[in-house]
């Protein structure tokens, strides 16, 4: 009679721990399980809010260059004047977000699109840039030697046509990765690499460090002068 008891003492504790650990698990899978979906829904409603206010603002940047440019093929000065103002207006919103931009890019759909949108080594691609953002600023620089008088329509309206496209391109593109990622539910992309701007500053700072080294008065010269220039660049053209 003991022996059955102490026989069902340790059944009943066995079943109490393993039924425990058992709960415990299930509840830990339950838990992880909510917190994943949790955490996708959260990034799926980011990203898209995300892609819709970008493909506005680039969708904004185009037209009201595009209207600029009809401006001064029309060849009104009132219109002209107040189309440049209203199109800086969106330039300056471009240039305080590109940053962040690139970035949410990054983080929530892959580095190849993010330097898409911005690639920092277009910086010195000349006429030949491969990111969205650089296309901008040579097109912008084309209408606006346009307007001066440095550039004719034959020159600007193909720019601008091809601008086109490249927005149209790359908002698709954006979207479709985007829209892959979520599918496989990978929507937030994990940097294992030196991002683009990393990558670019090591290699400019250490050009700059080599003549200072070499302590080349021509060199260092020619650096701030290409830095006075970069720096008005930038102020003119976003």
């Amino acid at each position: 009679m003991v022996d059955k008891i102490i026989l069902l003492s340790i059944g009943f504790m066995l079943t109490t721990v393993f039924g425990g650990i058992l709960g415990f698990l299930l509840n830990r899978k339950l838990w992880k399980t909510q917190t994943e979906h949790t955490i996708y829904r959260a990034s799926f409603d980011e990203g898209t809010k995300f892609l819709d206010e970008l493909s506005a603002l680039v969708g904004r940047r185009f037209f009201l260059l595009q209207r600029f440019l009809w401006a001064i093929q029309e060849q009104d000065t009132d219109k002209v004047e107040n189309r440049e103002k209203e199109y800086f207006e969106c330039v300056k919103e471009w240039n305080s977000t590109y940053w962040r931009s690139r970035n949410k890019i990054r983080l929530l759909v892959s580095d190849i699109q993010a330097s898409k949108f911005l690639d920092y080594e277009d910086d010195t691609a000349g006429e030949n840039p491969k990111s969205l953002h650089y296309t901008f600023v040579i097109v912008h620089r084309t209408v606006m030697a346009f307007k001066s008088g440095a550039a004719k329509s034959k020159d600007a309206e193909p720019a601008v046509v091809r601008l086109n496209w490249t927005c149209s391109v790359f908002l698709e593109q954006l979207t479709s990765e985007f829209v892959r990622g979520a599918a496989a539910l990978q929507l937030l992309h994990t940097p294992t690499s030196p991002g683009g701007a990393e990558l670019a500053a090591a290699r400019r700072f250490k050009s700059f460090d080599g003549d200072r080294t070499a302590g080349s008065r021509e060199g260092t010269a020619s650096h701030k002068l290409r830095f006075r220039r970069y720096r008005l660049w930038r102020f003119r053209s976003g």
